[in-house]
């Protein structure tokens, strides 16, 4: 239904468009118009969320960035090493220019990440930088204890350098950064203007010009797109995809991202029982789930096809046989009516939402109670209030599981014995030891052992059930050209973009 609305209201859209004559802007070479579904409330990127802004628009730049293929590259640090168990050297590209024009020294970078640790409560917990020394070209970081994450830690754009000599009182309108790509102006929730950096330190970027919108709802930005008013959107729904596949006038970019759709399960409820949460994984078709939510595919694991780690080779799929031995080695037997019970009583579960996917969670229910599992739905605000509605069995979850390029903050949070984020109350001494030697695990082959080992104890124990993976998706006119899809939708536009 979700779906038929959509296209109804974006059809409605188009003929409006068109009986008026339309307001599409002519596409200019060397400029792109892009629209993009979220602004920061300011464009400085010490402020809250709001770097995400600025990487996306082609601004911002850290010491790390993660490519395309989810590996950690060179940006405005060009190597760096692990001394010992707590000190990190980095060594800061030379010759690179603030939008300015001003030289980034490596005191400016120091100046930069200060600031945001200053101004940024979250940046200065993702870090734990107890002390920062210039030595010669190098940044020497110390951190606070032994710290595999904080290469991952520093490619987070809210340590986007930004040049702390220039005018700050001007930082959250016209920041001076050094991405390809300066800004010129800003309208606060609308608009963003940029122009080409003159003094980009990795070649000429490829447009001249830049217009940015924001364009909230996904129907209008498709609209837009076909009218012509951008070139280049990012997020594309499925209602709406149709306008533009198999069509050689536009082009569709997409991966799957780094988030996943979840079911976290209660285990100091009927759930504590592991075959019973077995069951229900097999009981799941998250094939048809993710068909039915549209630009998603099925999860059964922890991390989506686009993470290069964390893949043991076992994945959970839909598996009718495999679901009814489960439900009976729990003790449970279907009765005349083909529901599941246990000495009489029906195995019925409170199945908690907090968002806004209707037709899933529809899907979800059809699919437990046509494998003979009662369902009773709730809704609450917020995953952290559903202790006011009575608790839970199964609770909604939607959690980035590798945010910049790295899978220790999630695994942590989410199912660590005394996480005061693990809501489904998961205990496993063996998987605590798993992250406990991560969290210091300095060699990267040895770390992504114990990721694919966390990954393999999480699909034995199953706390919680991975149903679907969303999809990153850009859609653009053919005449934009080298557009990057990337994993971590913070990233979109490069230096490498033209319009032809």
């Amino acid at each position: 239904m979700k779906r038929i609305l959509s296209m109804f209201l974006l059809g409605v859209s188009l003929l409006a468009l068109v009986g008026c004559g339309g307001n599409a802007m002519k596409t200019t070479a060397g400029h792109l118009n892009l629209a993009i579904w979220w602004f920061g409330e300011t464009l400085d990127p010490a402020h809250a969320w709001d770097s995400w802004t600025l990487t996306r628009i082609g601004a911002g730049e850290t010491l790390v960035a993660v490519n395309e293929h989810m590996e950690f590259i060179p940006q405005l640090a060009d190597k760096w090493e692990n001394v010992d168990p707590v000190t990190w050297r980095f060594h800061i590209r030379q010759g690179v220019k603030f939008q300015n024009g001003d030289p980034m020294t490596p005191e400016l970078v120091k100046a930069s990440i200060e600031r945001s640790m200053n101004e940024n409560e979250r940046a200065k917990k993702i870090a734990r930088i107890k002390e920062m020394r210039v030595e010669g070209e190098d940044l020497v970081f110390v951190t606070t204890t032994p710290y595999a994450s904080f290469v991952s830690s520093l490619s987070d754009p809210v340590f986007i350098i930004v040049n702390t000599q220039a005018d700050l009182s001007k930082v959250a309108s016209t920041p001076v950064l050094t991405g390809p790509y300066a800004i010129t102006g800003w309208t606060k929730g609308v608009e963003i203007q940029l122009k080409r950096n003159e003094h980009y330190w990795d070649g000429t970027p490829g447009l001249e010009t830049v217009t940015v919108k924001n364009v909230e709802d996904d129907v209008s930005r498709a609209m837009a797109l076909q009218s012509g008013e951008f070139d280049l959107i990012q997020r594309l729904s499925a209602a709406n995809r149709s306008l533009f596949e198999n069509n050689a006038n536009y082009g569709i970019y997409e991966t799957t991202g780094v988030r996943v759709q979840m079911l976290t399960t209660n285990e100091e409820g009927v759930l504590g029982d592991k075959n019973l949460r077995t069951a229900l994984a097999y009981l799941f078709d998250s094939e048809a789930l993710a068909e039915v939510y549209g630009n998603a595919v099925a999860a059964g694991e922890p991390f989506p096809p686009s993470i290069p780690y964390g893949h043991p080779g076992e994945k959970i799929t839909h598996d009718p046989a495999k679901a009814d031995a489960a439900f009976a080695a729990a003790g449970y037997t279907k009765n005349a009516q083909g529901m599941y019970e246990k000495n009489g009583q029906p195995l019925t579960l409170k199945f908690a939402t907090w968002g806004d996917k209707t037709t899933l969670y529809e899907a979800i229910e059809s699919q437990l109670r046509e494998g003979g599992v009662d369902v009773k739905m709730i809704h609450v605000q917020e995953p952290d209030k559903v202790d006011s509605v009575g608790g839970f069995d199964l609770l909604e979850e939607d959690w980035a599981v590798a945010a910049t390029n790295d899978p220790y903050s999630w695994l942590r949070g989410m199912f660590y014995s005394d996480s005061t984020s693990n809501r489904g109350h998961y205990k496993s001494a063996a998987f605590d030891a798993i992250l406990d030697e991560m969290a210091t695990a300095m060699d990267p082959a040895r770390k992504d052992e114990l990721v694919k080992a966390a990954a393999r104890q999480l699909i034995e124990d199953q706390p919680t059930l991975f149903l679907t993976v969303p999809m990153t998706i850009l859609a653009g006119k053919s005449n934009v050209k080298n557009v990057k899809i990337f994993p971590l939708d913070y990233y979109l536009l490069t230096k490498d973009v033209t319009v032809e």
